[in-house]
């Protein structure tokens, strides 16, 4: 008899070698997924399903991930799997998310609320709440993705797990970082490195814990302690071969130079954001490494690179698709919608409170 635990282990294995062999990860997640639909059993076709997609999550390009997801949350419907909904929903907005299309990323995280507060799964709930508040992060509107962050961390309570709390936690800390709220940031990280030192292990969410720690560094002027912190941040991201982490530490640590008057430095960090953002698409980012990089160089009297940098950047400007711009806003139809999920978990919300 399949031992499911077993195939979503060796799933979870697959995944992570697709940080280091994304080829390889590919082949062997294919080859699951051709074992289990020989075998014809629904549940551990999903797990192959998410594999592949988790697989194909690495790609700097997101339409095949998205086609494979929609294409599993068809199969779920199908095969009459309401229990993994939620969580398929979830994915397929994190997926829009990675992909800068918000508005998509929000439609689908809204439809895991629903999900959720129909089947009142507290923790689906809660990471619903996650992905809604990230939207709003996404949109530069912090006090909302607060709310949400929050709202997700009042469900999750009652749950007591420790990853879960600390995505949340992670979340917290950095809308409360740009709304300049520094002491709720650093509570939040505190209770986060807490989770690491007990063993929790996600390299990658101790990298934006270090990030954030030096950015709150940054922003008090202590830069030789930002840049310890954000060159840490680098190497773990750079370990995980998460370009997008990597990319965002390096643009913090080419202003924490410029800070220091280590303006070689800073220019090694900037080029190095701008070829690593335009290999895996991160348009936002390119945009905002070019428009340092150019102006650097005008302050360094090197105008010819600076003319350089500058045409790239308004060619990236003209580029960009209007759905990654920003001053997105919330429609009132989804705003509507959400103040409708809201009130139909309430029920969850008072269960959460009760076993608190």
């Amino acid at each position: 008899m399949l031992d499911l635990s077993q195939l979503q282990a060796r799933g979870n294995a697959i995944a992570i070698l697709a940080n280091q062999d994304c080829e390889t990860a590919l082949a062997q997640a294919e080859a699951m997924l051709d074992a289990m639909q020989a075998q014809q059993l629904p549940e551990a076709i999903v797990i192959a399903l998410q594999t592949k997609v988790r697989v194909l999550q690495r790609l700097p390009n997101k339409t095949q991930a998205i086609a494979l997801q929609t294409e599993l949350i068809r199969y779920l419907k199908r095969e009459q799997l309401p229990q993994n909904l939620a969580a398929a929903y979830w994915r397929l907005g994190q997926i829009y998310y990675d992909s800068l299309a918000y508005y998509r990323a929000l439609d689908a995280w809204l439809k895991s609320l629903e999900i959720a507060g129909e089947r009142q799964d507290i923790h689906a709930a809660a990471r619903a709440y996650i992905g809604v508040g990230k939207f709003f992060f996404g949109l530069g509107e912090y006090t909302r993705a607060l709310h949400c962050h929050n709202m997700a961390q009042i469900i999750a309570s009652s749950l007591n797990l420790v990853q879960l709390d600390t995505e949340i936690g992670l979340n917290i800390a950095a809308d409360a970082f740009r709304l300049q709220d520094f002491a709720t940031a650093l509570t939040a990280l505190t209770k986060a490195r807490a989770a690491f030192d007990a063993g929790l292990n996600r390299p990658s969410w101790l990298g934006e814990a270090d990030f954030y720690q030096g950015m709150i560094f940054f922003e008090h002027g202590e830069f030789a302690k930002a840049q310890e912190f954000l060159s840490r941040a680098y190497k773990i991201h750079h370990k995980q071969h998460n370009s997008w982490g990597e990319s965002h530490v390096l643009l913090a640590l080419a202003r924490t130079f410029i800070k220091l008057a280590e303006y070689e430095h800073a220019v090694e960090c900037l080029e190095t954001v701008c070829a690593l953002s335009e290999q895996h698409q991160q348009i936002l980012l390119s945009i905002e490494a070019y428009e340092v990089l150019s102006m650097l160089y005008v302050e360094q009297g090197d105008y010819v690179k600076a003319l350089q940098f500058h045409k790239r950047l308004h060619e990236l400007i003209r580029n960009n698709p209007p759905e990654q711009r920003p001053g997105l806003r919330l429609s009132r139809h989804a705003s509507q919608r959400l103040q409708s999920i809201e009130s139909t978990l309430e029920l969850i919300r008072i269960q959460a409170r009760l076993k608190c």
